[in-house]
């Protein structure tokens, strides 16, 4: 099923708001950051609608799209300069060849650790020469190996990480990405995350050749990690590259493929008029990145493909840019943490980020802890407060209900007090003993107690770390 929609962009109150919020929660005064540069060679990066190229200047993607036998290739290797070898250097594991993170390396005096893995490839049309894009350079060509591709990703922030900083994803905030670009961070235990991660990297190339066949466009592979020209930090895996007939390289678009079930398609509002912000997010830092003025996010929700054309938004480049740059140069350079956020996963984080030391305290500033004592407080009084609000409310609504299941307003159903809720064991036990004990079977069970006292040190090791603060008074 093809969806079109018109021009989409993630909502720049959510983006403003979240960005507005870490900054609050930092202490720290919104503050502009730096003005979009021009491209090297003196252009600027904001282009007028594209035309399309001149007679006799026709690129291979045309032809492709006629039917001509014409190879793709808008990023071919360039011949080694004299007194260059033609071999690609890679970034070495090693310590001793510069792959610590850039906190550690920044504290040695070493200057940034720079993969002169790929040769530069010559420019496409109508980009400058040595950009591999109107504004970034080819960091680390597609298919490199994997800890090649890891080392890199540790030298800039890329389109995943975006969310994270920003506080909008769920699955981890700013201080998880602080952690994994400083090599601080603990291995994930989340085997469904992973699974979902490889399924869909492996879809990928399947919702591509769908977007390719509804939209009429001609889907290209992704160079590979893009490193934009002035700024270094600045990185981009794009998941594909889309051109249109006869389109110069200059007006390719960047393609954001992802896919979803019907469930995380309702919660992450997929079927609405714009594209769900998280890949928006996604596209349109690939476009501040790479230069391109315009995008698509491809997403197959089980067997349907949905699709949106996004167009650049300076306003909202310029945000992400500067969030990614403060990020960067007040947390990662410096090796100083942000702050952690409200998210679960934060939580999650924070629990296990530790090898407790038994019985150990440690002196913390007392004005801050006054002052998150004070807040807690608060909070958990407000707290209760709404939790009797709610009580009330839902209390009235059973009144209404009384013995029906289901309220409605005009035939229609407002709600429902349905009796399929939690099974009560204790008081059908009670209640029913005799049959109680004809539909009870043992069942396994670790026995906590028993390895309490024969391996205590790994009965500790799996109990939950609790925050409690005493009562007052």
């Amino acid at each position: 099923m093809k969806t079109t929609r018109p021009a989409s962009k993630p909502s720049a109150a959510t983006v403003t708001s979240r960005a507005a919020a870490a900054e609050a929660k930092a202490g720290e005064a919104p503050r502009s950051g730096p003005k979009t540069l021009p491209a090297p060679d003196g252009s600027q990066t904001t282009r007028p609608e594209s035309k399309s190229p001149a007679a006799g200047k026709s690129t291979a993607v045309a032809g492709a799209k006629a039917g001509e036998d014409h190879t793709v290739e808008l990023f071919p290797e360039t011949p080694p300069a004299p007194g260059e070898s033609h071999t690609s250097r890679t970034a070495s594991t090693s310590p001793s060849a510069g792959t610590r993170p850039p906190a550690e390396r920044t504290k040695a005096g070493e200057g940034p650790l720079e993969l002169t893995a790929p040769v530069t490839p010559p420019a496409p049309y109508g980009t400058p020469a040595g950009l591999a894009t109107p504004t970034a350079r080819l960091l680390l060509p597609a298919g490199a190996p994997e800890e090649d591709w890891h080392a890199a990703r540790g030298t800039g922030a890329g389109g995943s990480d975006i969310a994270a900083i920003l506080g909008m994803d769920s699955h981890g905030g700013a201080l998880r990405v602080w952690l994994e670009k400083t090599g601080q961070a603990p291995p994930r235990r989340d085997k469904r995350l992973d699974r979902s991660a490889r399924r869909g990297h492996a879809l990928e190339g399947l919702v591509a050749e769908f977007f390719e066949e509804e939209s009429g466009l001609t889907v290209l592979p992704t160079p590979g990690t893009l490193q934009h020209a002035e700024h270094p930090h600045r990185i981009v895996n794009l998941d594909r590259l889309t051109a249109a007939p006869g389109c110069a390289a200059e007006d390719l678009g960047v393609l954001e493929c992802k896919t979803r079930t019907w469930r995380s398609a309702r919660v992450e509002r997929w079927y609405g008029e714009e594209a769900p912000d998280g890949p928006a997010i996604q596209a349109h830092w690939g476009m501040a990145v790479s230069g391109y003025q315009h995008a698509h996010v491809a997403g197959l929700i089980d067997d349907e493909l949905v699709w949106w054309r996004l167009e650049r938004d300076e306003e909202l480049c310029q945000m992400l840019t500067d969030a990614v740059d403060r990020f960067w140069y007040d947390h990662v350079l410096t090796g100083l943490p942000p702050r952690a956020d409200s998210s679960k996963a934060t939580a999650e984080l924070l629990a296990r980020l530790w090898n407790v030391r038994e019985e150990a305290t440690v002196e913390v500033d007392p004005v801050e802890a006054l002052l998150l004592h004070q807040r807690r407080h608060e909070l958990k009084e407000a707290a209760a407060l709404l939790d009797d609000d709610l009580t009330e409310v839902e209390n009235r609504m059973r009144q209404l209900a009384g013995d029906a299941e289901v309220a409605t307003v005009g035939g229609k159903p407002v709600f429902t007090w349905r009796q399929n809720g939690q099974f009560s064991h204790r008081k059908f036990r009670d209640a029913e003993p005799e049959l109680a004990a004809e539909y009870t079977h043992l069942v396994p069970a670790v026995d906590t107690n028993r390895l309490a006292q024969d391996h205590p040190e790994t009965y500790r090791k799996y109990r939950a770390r609790v925050l409690r603060v005493p009562s007052e008074g």
